[in-house]
């Protein structure tokens, strides 16, 4: 027994021994990010208006520590503000001269134009996180697990990307395939450890009611009333050493009881997308579809897009292409982009796209082309390391 305890002392040091059992330091980190998109020499058809500057900043905040007992206990606050095309608050939009109901996933109608919205500000996150040997736990205000596992095409823009845009210049933009139901809305997720590159999630949220900056489930709208909402989603990433091709994918279901006053609901709403991005040595080559009921019976909203990525002389580009249809709100889309941006600083980032944009409506067509710039400025402005 002598020979076993003097063996221990000399294998590790017995200053050692106490920092086994002690918790790390709280870490704190907060970074701000403000996002300008410029329009320049956009043509457009007459009912369409462009908005020639739009942005959006952002602050997130993050605190974590990591207990004696390996668990990861993490809070999260991310406040933002923007000001996007004012006829589309929270990606929701009217377009047409007939009235309709809204659409219980897409948010869009074919109502007419709406009261104009101005520059708003949102708390988009604020949630706890434990993270464990056995998955991962969120609770509070969050998108839900669909949303957060998407996969799809690259794109060298942000923002103003044609598919699920943050801003939107010519407020032609209906293609949204990021499978986002519930908005950062008050929800329970859980995710699995990756086991060989695979991960599944779920999220539960009792009541859609967030008026968040790119999803708006608040029923100001006229959207319909969003419960007991659940979502499946799962991801896959895998990098295969024989071709060098990373692999990324996604698939999601979403569904949640429905509530209106307006038409006839089908007293739910099933939500299902998929996406997947490939990573070659030279070039990167992803797609996404979504497909949702827009819970009225006949009045399906589906979105989906291809694209490629390759990085030259220390540039990215992308190409784009993308359509969107909404039964509900007799609205169909098509969109193309073709994008390059560069890192100029490590704070200073800047794209610039060319974009043409066209929209359907059951009373006329709407176009937009031309160049979009995306200035984005980045920065760590605070770290707190402590006991």
């Amino acid at each position: 027994m002598s020979r076993l305890f003097t063996l221990l002392a000399t294998s590790v040091p017995l200053s050692a021994l106490p920092a086994l059992a002690q918790s790390s330091p709280l870490e704190y980190e907060s970074s701000l990010e403000a996002v300008t998109v410029v329009s320049l020499g956009h043509d457009t058809d007459r009912v369409t208006d462009t908005e020639e500057i739009l942005y959006e900043i952002s602050l997130d905040n993050r605190i974590e520590k990591v207990l004696s007992n390996g668990l990861q206990v993490s809070g999260r606050l991310t406040l933002r503000g923007q000001r996007d095309h004012p006829l589309r608050p929270g990606f929701a939009g009217n377009f047409g001269d007939a009235a309709g109901p809204v659409g219980a996933y897409s948010g869009l109608s074919g109502n007419a134009a709406g009261d104009q919205t101005g520059a708003r500000g949102s708390l988009e996150a604020a949630y706890l996180e434990l993270d464990g040997g056995y998955g991962e736990v969120r609770i509070g205000r969050d998108r839900g697990v669909a949303s957060r596992f998407h996969e799809g095409a690259p794109s060298a823009l942000s923002h103003a990307r044609i598919d699920s845009p943050y801003l939107d210049p010519n407020g032609l933009k209906i293609i949204r395939t990021s499978h986002d139901l519930t908005g950062p809305s008050a929800k329970i997720s859980y995710a699995t450890p990756r086991i060989l590159g695979l991960r599944a999630a779920a999220s539960y949220t009792p009541d859609a009611d967030a008026r968040g900056l790119d999803r708006d489930v608040s029923g100001l709208n006229g959207q319909p009333d969003l419960e007991n909402a659940f979502e499946l989603a799962a991801n896959l990433s895998r990098r295969l050493r024989s071709p060098d091709v990373r692999i990324d994918a996604s698939l999601g279901w979403s569904t949640a009881e429905v509530g209106s006053l307006i038409g006839a609901p089908r007293g739910s709403v099933d939500t299902w997308s998929a996406g997947t991005q490939l990573e070659f040595p030279l070039l990167t080559l992803g797609g996404s579809w979504l497909s949702s009921d827009n819970g009225f019976q006949g009045g399906d909203y589906t979105a989906w897009e291809i694209g490629a990525g390759f990085d030259w002389a220390e540039t990215e580009f992308s190409l784009n292409y993308g359509e969107a249809e909404d039964d509900l709100a007799v609205l169909s889309s098509e969109a193309i982009s073709l994008a390059a941006a560069r890192d100029l600083t490590d704070s200073l980032r800047l794209a610039v796209a060319y974009q043409d944009e066209a929209l359907m409506t059951a009373s006329g067509n709407r176009t937009g082309a031309g160049f979009v710039v995306e200035i984005t400025l980045s920065s760590d402005f605070l770290a707190i390391t402590t006991n």
